[in-house]
């Protein structure tokens, strides 16, 4: 019952001809180990990501194209999840090379490493980004596999106020270009069943939802004019897919097909382009869907 009801929804969300309008895609690295949470910088010159090629995740950088790959950290530690800065000249990432997991910066030009957060009381911080001025971070500190919420630093690591506190999972917070939302996915409204997408003004305490969906729906990420979200559903017969939905949560639209999957999608910061981790032959690689105008 449950997979008829997903696909009637699937085929009434689609309204778009399918033939006409699937992206292109070009798949930036091909290698054996797996690459992934791949971004821009800001200027659209650049890809960070994640690789596990020397035996455990380190940061990667390569151009647009996928060439010149250089490796930013080096540890026997797991360096992971990284994320921009707005000036385009350092990256936040997570780490446990101090044996308990905190947020590190890393400057470009120097490859020089500062720990930005000390006492998170035991809690793991996933998925952190900074907001369009780069003053303020917003990170998910996880409790547990079932709890995790979602707080606001400075950028020195101060601890400025919490965005969610409930007892639920809250993960995967972003900025809205103009830096007045935070777009995140929650189990709070499922009894930890599944992950919805919700919508919050910058210090409100009122959520919008912007899924109701029977499955997952996780990982969004803004348009660059903010119209638009890109995030990742689950299927009921295979792997996840990428979906595209207006900032209401109106227009859903599917825009992959691929029985290997794809998730952590991320906008080019200009054009119309996507970057998302996608499981091909047997581990993760980093692809670019050119979207159709």
């Amino acid at each position: 019952m449950l997979r008829r009801f997903f696909l009637m929804i699937t085929t009434l969300m689609v309204t778009i001809d399918l033939a006409s309008q699937s992206p292109e895609e070009i798949c930036l690295t091909q290698n054996q180990w797996n690459d992934r949470y791949a971004s821009y910088d800001p200027k659209g010159e650049h890809i960070l990501y994640e690789s596990d090629s020397a035996g455990n995740w380190d940061i990667f950088i390569m151009d647009y194209q996928g060439q010149q790959r250089q490796q930013l950290t080096i540890s026997t530690a797991d360096d992971r999840r990284p994320t921009w800065h707005p000036n385009g000249k350092k990256i936040l990432f997570k780490s446990d090379r101090d044996g308990t997991s905190r947020l590190y910066v890393l400057k470009l030009k120097n490859r020089k490493i500062r720990k930005l957060t000390k006492n998170l009381e035991g809690k793991t911080p996933l998925f952190a980004a900074y907001n369009p001025t780069g003053k303020k971070i917003a990170v998910s500190l996880q409790e547990s596999e079932s709890k995790s919420n979602i707080i606001i630093l400075k950028h020195n690591g101060k601890r400025l106020h919490d965005l969610t506190n409930n007892e639920f999972r809250n993960f995967y917070p972003r900025w809205s270009p103009d830096g007045k939302e935070i777009i995140f996915f929650s189990r709070k409204d499922t009894n930890n069943e599944d992950d919805e997408i919700y919508s919050t003004r910058v210090g409100s305490s009122t959520f919008r939802r912007l899924t109701k969906w029977p499955t997952h729906n996780f990982c969004p990420a803004w348009s660059p004019d903010q119209k638009r979200m890109v995030y990742v559903t689950s299927m009921p017969d295979s792997r996840p897919e990428i979906f595209i939905m207006n900032s209401d949560g109106s227009g859903v639209c599917r825009l992959t097909y691929n029985e290997e999957g794809e998730t952590l999608p991320s906008w080019h910061p200009t054009e119309n382009k996507i970057l998302i981790t996608a499981f091909r032959n047997g581990s993760f690689q980093i692809c670019e869907l050119i979207l159709p105008h």
